[in-house]
């Protein structure tokens, strides 16, 4: 089930949310209500996984079984590793011998087995279904991702316990699981206990209503509406000319970040109607003064998360400076590889990486170790010369966007003969193709009956519109999450709310699922 349809909007988000105040009214013992609210969310995260097909369900609950198992079995080692020391330290006081710890060390060998086989098996059905062309379940990258976490997370003891309904309530949380954020389960837990306690409240559902008719709004009229001029620059590259050639990176640099940021809005939005704050996964990423500030924005937990599992077990900044360069190249190849297959998103890796590498290199001080004041680096970077601060967000935005061409484009060729009608197209008009793209009946009634009609440009108005709308929200306007939690409530708000969703509702038809969700 998509958030962008009438299934879910009209029905499944109503019923989730009626039912899950109605458990909250009717129940007060903090501990039974826990329980029950999980089993409610577990319940509807079920029903809506299940709309994508009985193939996907069954990838699911044999990746959730296999977890399961490995983590009963790390479990049971725990308690005999404890047990072993125990009577490890009576031996010592009987100076008995040292076989009691020869078997704790054996059973510590063995949770560290089965860790390495649930990362291994959880890693190969990723791996098989993103090669082998058969097809790739919905949110499989996402959900290996939070499988991972959890057994590294529980072997390491950072989870004090395994609970089975909160461990299905966290890795099936439909809220954020097709497209993330790959939220850490401590954080997770410590939501769901906040979110029992909080009762309802007609104001935070309405700020979560605006937040949720932004995104769709972001997604359904804006992504959809440019990533059909996307689609025709790609499957026509070798008749672009120079103008539509650039327009066509621009435009699929705009059509992820709304794809994406409606995503995150909607999610957000839906968990704040049940008191619930999800983790930040998109900070107005393309007002980002350099690329390091780039991916402290974009897909921030994509981002930790390869720093904890990957990073930092790889040796991070510890094993000397050419040592901690490799490893952030290591870190960029694979978030490429996660995204896509082939060598175009490898490519893309391997830009974001030598970019990053050398911003870090550039920024370093004599004697200063390589990740020494980078959250500083971030805090000051919106500080200084707007007019310096100016020129490194277009600068980067450029170098990103060029980023993002190899990743759209079907093969190395094609992105390379895009660059290269850039430069070699020539002043061909923009086709009635692409501008038409554009051209949603709610604007073009509008011109019709404006002198603009008469114009020779009438056609490319409504392009144009989109691009410089586009471009102030992205460049100018305010983070959508924060403007919902701090705007006034009033009647404008309400209104535009109301307006929002009914557009967005009424053009449902139409749309397209969420980019995120094919990597």
């Amino acid at each position: 089930m998509l958030f962008n349809s009438y299934s879910f909007m009209l029905a499944f988000l109503p019923v989730f949310i009626i039912g899950y105040y109605l458990i909250k009214r009717n129940f007060r013992d903090d501990e039974k209500l826990m329980k029950l609210l999980q089993g409610w969310t577990v319940a509807g995260s079920l029903v809506f996984y299940a709309f994508f097909g009985y193939q996907n369900a069954v990838v699911f609950a044999i990746s959730i079984l296999w977890n399961i198992n490995a983590i009963n079995v790390m479990r049971v080692n725990k308690v005999k590793a404890a047990k072993f020391e125990n009577d490890s330290e009576n031996s010592k006081c009987a100076n008995a011998d040292n076989s009691v710890d020869k078997d704790t060390k054996k059973t510590a060998d063995s949770g560290k087995l089965w860790l390495f086989a649930g990362i291994f098996v959880n890693v190969a059905l990723l791996l098989f279904f993103k090669f082998s062309g058969t097809f790739f379940p919905v949110a499989i990258s996402f959900y290996t991702f939070n499988q991972i976490s959890y057994l590294v997370d529980y072997y390491r003891g950072d989870i004090d316990e395994f609970r089975p309904l909160e461990y299905l309530t966290y890795i099936m949380f439909f809220p954020k699981l097709l497209q993330g954020p790959l939220m850490g389960y401590g954080d997770f837990v410590k939501e769901l206990k906040k979110s029992v306690k909080t009762k309802f409240d007609y104001e935070t559902i309405l700020r979560a209503l605006l937040l949720i008719s932004l995104g769709m709004f972001k997604k359904v009229i804006l992504a959809d509406t440019i990533g059909k001029a996307v689609d025709y620059g790609f499957e026509n590259l070798a008749m672009l000319g120079s103008l539509e050639a650039i327009l066509t990176a621009v435009f699929y640099s705009f059509q992820l970040y709304f794809d994406f940021s409606g995503y995150c809005d909607v999610a957000t939005g839906i968990c704040m109607m049940m008191g619930f704050d999800l983790t930040l996964n998109f900070d107005s990423p393309y007002k980002a003064v350099n690329i390091i500030d780039f991916w402290k924005r974009w897909h921030i937990t994509l981002t930790k998360f390869f720093t904890k599992y990957v990073y930092i077990p790889l040796g991070g900044n510890r094993k000397g400076e050419v040592r901690t360069y490799v490893n952030f190249m290591i870190i960029f190849l694979l978030s490429g590889l996660w995204h896509g297959s082939g060598w175009t998103f490898i490519v893309w890796g391997a830009m974001h990486g030598i970019l990053y590498v050398i911003t870090r290199l550039v920024q370093k001080k004599p004697g200063q170790k390589t990740t020494a004041n980078v959250e500083k680096q971030k805090a000051t970077a919106n500080q200084g010369n707007p007019v310096i601060k100016g020129i490194k967000i277009i600068l980067t935005f450029i170098y990103v966007t060029a980023a993002w061409v190899f990743f759209r484009a079907e093969t190395l060729s094609d992105a390379i003969l895009l660059f290269t009608r850039m430069f070699t197209g020539g002043k061909k008009p923009i086709a009635i193709s692409m501008a038409a793209s554009f051209q949603l009946d709610e604007l073009w009634y509008i011109i019709k009956v404006t002198p603009i009609m008469k114009l020779s440009f009438a056609w490319d108005v409504c392009l144009w519109m989109f691009l410089i709308g586009s471009a102030v929200v992205i460049f100018f306007g305010k983070n959508a999450i924060a403007y919902a939690k701090e705007c006034k409530i009033s009647l404008k708000t309400t209104l535009l709310t109301i307006v929002l969703l009914a557009w967005t509702i009424v053009s449902f038809a139409g749309v397209s699922t969420f980019l995120y969700m094919n990597f």
